[in-house]
């Protein structure tokens, strides 16, 4: 009834039940429990003028009340985002990563987190979603990234305490698809082979909108061998993943000289302000990205195939590259590749999904957690 009233919302009691084929009564039975919770609210505004009887009065997902945080951990920087319940991002930053010990970076970007969402007081968090890289436990707890030096950060633990807030901890690639699936509609049948490129790289596989995805997170793709001559942390030349990230191309365009500074920001806007060398590095990476794509995708023959992440989106003209690359290399019938409509900020957005979709899930479990919590810590609050 929720994911109705926010795909579909503003919306009127009958329309529900036509999205979601119950009775009229459970509907009218759920709607009211929903707006006793405040997850959804009514629009007297929109009722048709005129009518006969009783008004319908069409409800929505409540925008104000509730909320979300976010926070996707890169490998050198990490994203702090705050959201709504109907999905959008209200406000995030991104803030470089602290060194050392695993536990108490994790818990310095969390405080820093609790402070960001400080900024919105009248809105309640219900849910915290983590965005991370690396391997998880089984059980989603603890973290295994090697490219970051954790063995074993217990991030579930230290996230849920000083947020003091459930939270959820989902994998890098897993998350961004997520948030293409729970917002849009276009990808609701058939297999859709999702691609995340930016700094690192991922894939998952969708059969339906629904993602069959181990708990330890989706197999890696940051190894396939597509032909670049960057050396790897793993021994080897060539690994996608360090071809095309974001730390690599930067640092290819300062040892040209093409950039003072080893950043992609300024790489692309080289490129963009008419820097012949600038845009063929850019190139050499949509052609790298190209072949990686076009490797998973012999593998998985999906129906579709969308990418995901600044490495594709940043430099439009980049694009064409990845598509020719990508028909060059697939020996599968040719497709068209697809572009996320997530935009740039992808990070944010999908940390936000993550937080929501447990909230979706069970929104009175949801309200009732973060009931119990609040009442815990004003309980537990010292008294002058």
């Amino acid at each position: 009834m929720l994911t109705a009233a926010r795909l579909d919302g503003p919306v009127f009691r009958d329309e529900l039940v036509g999205a979601t084929d119950l009775s009229h009564a459970t509907v009218n039975r759920q709607v009211a429990r929903l707006l006793e919770l405040g997850l959804l609210r009514e629009r007297p505004d929109l009722a048709p003028a005129g009518a006969v009887g009783r008004p319908r009065v069409p409800v929505e997902v409540e925008a104000d009340e509730f909320g979300v945080l976010g926070m996707h951990i890169g490998l050198r920087r990490t994203t702090l985002s705050a959201g709504d319940l109907r999905g959008r991002v209200i406000g995030a930053v991104d803030v470089p990563n602290p060194t050392g010990d695993p536990a108490e970076v994790v818990a310095l970007l969390t405080r820093r987190l609790r402070r960001f969402g400080a900024r919105w007081p009248r809105r309640r968090v219900l849910h915290v979603g983590l965005v991370v890289g690396g391997q998880l436990s089984a059980d989603r707890t603890r973290l295994r990234h090697p490219r970051l030096g954790w063995e074993s950060a217990p991030v579930a633990e230290i996230v849920d305490r000083v947020a003091d807030s459930d939270v959820v901890v989902v994998p890098q690639v897993e998350a961004m698809a997520g948030a293409e699936t729970l917002l849009t509609r276009q990808h609701a049948t058939g297999s859709t082979l999702y691609v995340y490129a930016r700094e690192a790289v991922g894939a998952v596989l969708t059969v339906d909108g629904a993602m069959d995805v181990p708990a330890t997170g989706p197999g890696t793709i940051s190894h396939l061998p597509v032909g670049g001559s960057v050396s790897c942390h793993c021994g080897s030349t060539g690994c996608l993943e360090a071809s095309v990230g974001d730390a690599a191309v930067a640092a290819a365009a300062y040892r040209a000289g093409i950039v003072a500074e080893p950043s992609i920001a300024g790489v692309i806007a080289a490129a963009e302000g008419g820097s012949r060398a600038a845009h063929e590095l850019l190139v050499d990476r949509a052609r790298l990205l190209g072949r990686g794509v076009a490797l998973v995708r012999d593998v998985f023959n999906p129906d579709r195939v969308v990418l995901l992440g600044q490495a594709f989106t940043g430099y439009r003209p980049g694009l064409a590259h990845v598509s020719a690359s990508f028909a060059a290399h697939s020996m599968l019938e040719p497709i068209s590749l697809r572009v996320s409509s997530l935009g740039s900020g992808v990070q944010a957005l999908a940390a936000c999904i993550a937080a929501l979709r447990p909230v979706y899930a069970d929104p009175l479990g949801a309200l009732l957690k973060s009931t119990a919590r609040n009442d815990r810590a004003l309980h537990n609050a010292p008294t002058r």
